[in-house]
């Protein structure tokens, strides 16, 4: 299953990248499910995102969700940080 994932604001930064594509597992039905794969997998920035996860908001497709929500191949994954600024 292939996904393209979008990083905005300070989760940007993080990754070093505003999005990736990348191919995962079939046995992935939800985006609480994703992160979990990619931070216990890919490590790094993915276990700095699974700790921020409270604050942190998902859309799929454009739409913002529940981590519960089920994905699809050919979805597009957003990261969310909270709004901060001056």
């Amino acid at each position: 299953m292939k996904i393209n994932i979008l990083f905005f604001a300070s989760l940007k930064e993080i990754f070093g990248q505003e999005s990736l594509v990348l191919e995962i597992p079939k046995n992935i039905s939800t985006a609480h499910d994703l992160l979990d794969f990619l931070a216990e997998n890919k490590k790094g920035p993915w276990l700095k995102l699974l700790k921020r996860k409270s604050n942190v908001r998902v859309a799929i497709n454009q739409s913002i969700q529940d981590w519960t929500k089920k994905i699809s191949d050919g979805d597009e994954i957003a990261f969310l940080p909270p709004i901060t600024g001056g």
